[in-house]
């Protein structure tokens, strides 16, 4: 966005660019009309003191709220009236003293008041003042909420503004910072320091008259004051330069389009590309507001690195964030939150390989920030795995210049990968230069809650050249000590010819290095620069050492086509495993392919080499520090079914960390092994001990390192590999240890009572987050959850099956080496039958003992006051209140049994527990739960669209859409930015793969029943069974599974009730 702001006679404010770049608003009376609640809270707790111990004082009015209060902090505010009246308390309250009356208790009086009213009245907005925050936030001009209350978080979350503001300064920052209040310039000009602006290049909005003192104090280049007739003076001498009632007064004129650079361009290669839009993902203009999103969505990786889709020329700001991580590659850093002192280990943002910059003559770099853009594409073709790019700058003087690029990671080659510029003097000639380079200045900036954070990973950055063009960079992380390193090699030409160089030279420093070049352009000439990439690390197998590896692979690297042709090949490969072909509309067809290919990005052929797990956020961005989680849960089935030596080396890397779950047991007083929730380099617990919540400003306790259920899926995950292979080699060296001790970990964490011969698991937490505890004991955890009980019967059983399989005789160094007897096996028997599971009246599973006698909450209220409540657990912490109290769950926790489990293999598991239970509960079981979810968490609609999906399909396919809108809708989710959701996208994928067509591996069975819903045709893909590739095919009338020629033995698939035995070569068919 190019505009700027500037002032016309008739009052008329035109924001077009590059005079003011960022807007400071006040909340209440700007944005809000929470100071009316302020004035009656504050008249109501002053008017309750005078009454009471000055009674002769005249009661508080109207005229002192805006003289004496308005603006300031509540201390501040309490004094400033105090002394008007010649009133004098203490701060704080005197412990000898019989009256405990103080500035304190007095203003926090007026706090409670306020929450109350704000509690049961609401929050109102200004229609025009939000209009404008929506439309300076969608072109990128950053805006800043500013106010002196302690409850700004709260007031702009209830008012559902909290994700359009790009910084807020509020009363707990100036306490934190010990900023001084308004009339003091402070907080403005901390805002304007958080969003990178000068004062002079800022506008502040105010309605008090102590902050237009302090806007006009601070040198705010325009400050605009709302207020009444009567008032007007009074702010326009305060030092506003335009005053109005209402921002509707003002003729706001915004410059450009929403989206720069969307009006048509016939010469745009990407506009005229025939690609089915199945296959090619693209996006029209540039809107800042979301490009942090769109980087994350066309990033480029192979599964061992992955780079953000960020244009080359940017750097690292508020709206771009250029980053290349490498599978694996964390490091540990400390940092200090007041007089703590926190360690986190993270994955690292290495060395930047994209820098591309250009200039005509001597003129500003051109990038959407000091450029205008009158077109900007780009383009993502799924198949072969390349990124476009096509955009026409136009610089103040009329010069258009295009830019093309195409960006690739090779699939083929796991540590190259190229970038191509073609840069077209359009309709100009001169001096045209071009800057490439590797940027080694590079922090972990990626996520906004941990920027106060240390975030700096790398050190001992050091460049150098090797003749004659290819230049390096390498750099040590800090406490891992792996050694990153970056080379390039650079080629250019103009007008395809080798030559065109003016002049060249290399300008290297401890942050980076790069090439700068310049062309003595004509009018239509055309100059392409390509860069050749490698990244090697210290921990690459097969290589002397990284700076010799990486230089020698891109000096034998081939041209960008060649490379292009390798890597679109290695797609195709991975394409004919693992397509979707769902018969339904174009948005879901390209939802499945852009799903897969972010999956395979992640997790490829290449990762099998490599000593890495599955990361949460993919290796897209810095969300939870790139750590592993339980997610795999939802990967899994997809890469089993087309991918199984990838889940095989994936589940190596939780074997690999059994010494350190068996350390982390033992730390806790268990016998097994215990998995961290979080996980990283070597299998410790990486959870961190706080988080903090952005609405209310505190560091809150995150208990979720009680979340031990990690356990469970790591061995559903081994059974249901075993299940799906028959990998007999990995049951037995691996698998069973696996198994083992897990049934261990929690034989020792249950308790018995004889008395009611049932089994208590205490003091866990289970997927629902939202409960790490009772109302009265939070943190501790809660007791006997459905979901882990129900399990952890299975799991003791498949434990049991092991043993069964393997044989007590047939393989006895397992047994022996795992020192398993008799009295274990016993033990884990019996447990498996009796845990404790408690019911509702209503027959509904409770998702822990005493669900059903905490407090309802009126959720379609909370909808109605906050835009989005899937943190309900962070509104309500900054409410004073907490979710422990109520019925209510960010995510499927008890709905999860029907996710993983059927209908039947979920009656059979609570009926062997001892209970009687009726199947015609689950519906209702769905309905109790689905209606106090808040879906928290993208994973939460992924299991809501298969629990539905048997019986509400409409339904079920509406909650899919909404899952795969995640990442891709035209407004992703606001995290996106720091991500992509992997689990989300794995899960979307097989609820099409195994969902809809009712694929189940049990008891050496493939069983199929397909259940479509109306808006999916049909569905056809290949799995991989059991050394079978299968062909399997089903719309809404029948079905049909057939198999390659192969030496693979016949297996056993079930269409609904009939089971067949299906040789290699084969085919069989029946009704859907």
């Amino acid at each position: 966005m190019t505009s700027e702001w500037r002032t016309e006679p008739d009052s008329g404010v035109l924001i077009a660019g590059h005079t003011y770049r960022a807007v400071l608003f006040d909340l209440d009376g700007v944005l809000t009309d929470t100071a009316t609640l302020h004035q009656r809270a504050w008249k109501s707790a002053f008017d309750e003191f005078l009454a009471r111990n000055h009674p002769a004082q005249p009661p508080f009015e109207a005229a002192d709220y805006r003289a004496y209060v308005d603006g300031k902090g509540r201390s501040d505010g309490v004094r400033s009236f105090l002394a008007a009246r010649s009133i004098s308390l203490p701060d704080e309250p005197d412990p000898d003293a019989a009256n405990p009356l103080c500035v304190r208790s007095l203003a926090e009086r007026k706090d409670q008041l306020f929450h109350d009213l704000l509690r049961t009245e609401g929050v109102r907005t200004f229609a025009p003042a939000v209009e404008l925050l929506h439309s300076l936030h969608s072109v990128g001009v950053g805006v800043a909420v500013v106010s002196a209350s302690r409850n700004a978080a709260q007031v702009l979350s209830r008012a559902g503004l909290l994700d359009e503001v790009d910084v807020r300064v509020d009363g707990i920052d100036a306490a934190r910072l010990q900023l001084p209040g308004k009339p003091d310039p402070a907080l403005f000009l901390e805002a304007a320091r958080r969003l990178e602006t000068d004062p002079n290049r800022t506008v502040v909005i105010e309605d008090a008259e102590s902050g237009v003192t302090a806007a006009h104090k601070g040198g705010f280049g325009l400050v605009i004051g709302i207020a009444p007739p009567e008032r007007a003076s009074a702010l326009a001498g305060s030092g506003a330069q335009i005053v109005v009632e209402g921002l509707d007064e003002l003729d706001w004129s915004i410059g450009g389009t929403v989206r720069a650079g969307s009006s048509p361009d016939s010469s745009c290669e990407l506009c005229a590309h025939t690609t089915s839009p199945a296959w090619f993902l693209e996006h029209v203009g540039f809107e800042p507001a979301v490009q942090g999103a769109r980087e994350s969505l066309f990033a480029l990786g192979n599964g061992f690195l992955a780079t953000r889709g960020a244009l080359p020329e940017a750097r690292a700001d508020a709206v771009h964030y250029p980053g290349t991580y490498v599978a694996g590659c964390y490091n540990r850093v400390t940092s200090r939150i007041g007089r703590i002192e926190r360690e986190d280990e993270s994955i690292v943002n290495v060395p930047n390989w994209l820098p591309v910059a250009f200039r005509i003559d001597d003129g500003p770099w051109l990038t959407p920030e000091h450029t205008a853009m009158d077109h900007h594409h780009i383009g993502l073709d799924l198949r072969r795995g390349l990124l476009m790019r096509e955009t026409v700058y136009r610089d103040p003087d009329g010069r258009r210049t295009r830019i093309r690029q195409r960006r690739l990671v090779s699939m083929a080659t796991p540590h190259l990968a190229a970038l191509e510029t073609t840069i077209v003097a359009e309709n100009w000639s001169g001096r045209l230069t071009v800057r490439s380079g590797l940027d080694g200045d590079i922090e972990n900036t990626n996520v906004a809650e941990y920027r106060p954070l240390n975030g700096r990973h790398l050190e001992s950055v050091e460049s150098g050249v090797e003749p004659p063009n290819i230049m390096w960079l390498s750099a040590h992380t800090s406490q891992s000590r792996v050694r990153v390193v970056v080379a390039c090699r650079t080629t250019s030409s103009m007008n395809d010819e080798n030559s065109g160089t003016e002049n060249q030279r290399i300008d290297a420093s401890h942050h980076g290095i790069h090439l700068e070049q310049s062309f003595a352009a004509g009018r239509a000439a055309k100059v392409t620069v390509y860069k050749a990439v490698a990244v090697y690390t210290s921990k690459d197998r097969a290589i002397s050492e990284p700076l010799a590896a990486a230089v020698q692979a891109v000096a034998s690297a081939g041209s960008f086509d060649e490379l292009l042709t390798a890597s679109a090949a290695a797609w195709s490969n991975l394409w004919a495993r693992c397509e979707m072909t769902p018969d339904a509309d174009h948005g879901t067809k390209q939802a499945a392919n852009v799903d897969v290919f972010h999956v395979l990005q992640t997790l490829s052929p290449h990762t099998a080499d490599l000593d890495v797990g599955v990361p949460a956020r993919g290796l897209h961005g810095e969300a939870y520090r790139g750590h592993i989680f339980w997610d795999e849960l939802f990967v899994f089935p997809f890469l089993t079914l087309r991918l199984p030596e990838l889940t095989r080396a994936l589940l190596l890397y939780r074997f690999r960390r059994l010494p350190v779950a068996r350390q982390h047991a033992r730390a806790l007083g268990y016998a097994g092994a215990l998995f961290p929730w979080q996980s990283g380099s070597d299998g410790r617990e990486e959870t961190p001990l706080a988080l903090l919540n952005p609405i209310s400003g505190r560091w809150v306790p995150d208990n979720s390192r009680r979340q031990f259920h990690i356990n469970l899926a790591i061995v559903y995950n081994v059974w249901h590999y075993w299940e799906t292979t028959g990998d007999l080699g990995f049951l037995t060296a691996f698998g069973a240890e696996l198994l083992v001790e897990n049934a261990r970990f929690w034989a020792s964490l249950a308790t018995y009572d004889a008395e009611a011969d049932r089994y208590d698991v205490r003091g866990v937490m289970g997927p629902d987050e939202f409960h790490d505890g009772y109302p009265d004991s939070p943190g501790s955890g809660i007791d006997n959850s459905a979901y882990i009980n129900v399990m952890l019967a299975w799991s003791l059983a498949r434990a049991l099956d092991a043993h069964r399989i393997l044989g007590p005789d047939a393989d006895r160094r397992t047994w022996d080496k795992l020192g398993v007897d008799g009295d274990e096996l016993r033990l884990w028997d019996h447990m498996a039958r009796r845990l404790r599971l408690e019911f509702l009246d209503t027959g509904v599973l409770s998702q822990f003992e005493g669900y059903g006698r905490l407090t309802e909450l009126p959720l379609d209220d909370y909808r109605r006051r906050y835009r989005d409540i899937g943190r309900l657990d962070l509104i309500l912490e900054a409410e004073g209140d907490s979710t422990s109290r109520y019925q209510v769950s960010k995510q499927a926790d008890v709905l999860m049994l029907l996710y993983l489990f059927s209908a039947e293999e979920l009656t059979s598991l609570i009926e062997t527990l001892g209970y009687a239970f009726d199947p015609a509960v689950i519906p209702a079981t769905v309905d109790y739960y689905l209606q106090r979810t808040t879906h928290g968490s993208t994973l939460s609609r992924i299991v809501h669209s298969w629990v539905l999906s048997r019986r509400n399909r409409r339904q079920s396919w509406q909650m899919l859409g909404e899952a795969l809108a995640c990442d891709l809708g035209e407004r992703p989710v606001a995290s996106t930015r720091k991500g992509i959701h992997l689990g989300a996208m794995a899960g979307s994928i097989d609820i099409l793969q195994r969902c809809y067509s009712g694929i189940d591996v049990r008891e050496g069975v493939l069983w199929l029943h397909p259940q479509l819903p109306t808006e999916l045709r049909a569905l056809a893909f290949d799995i991989h069974y059991r050394d079978h590739w299968m062909h399997i095919r089903c719309d809404h009338t029948a079905v049909t599974v057939s198999t390659n020629q192969s030496a693979a033995a016949p297996v056993r698939v079930a269409i609904h009730d009939t089971v067949h035995t299906l040789p290699a070569g084969a085919t069989i068919s029946g009704p859907a």
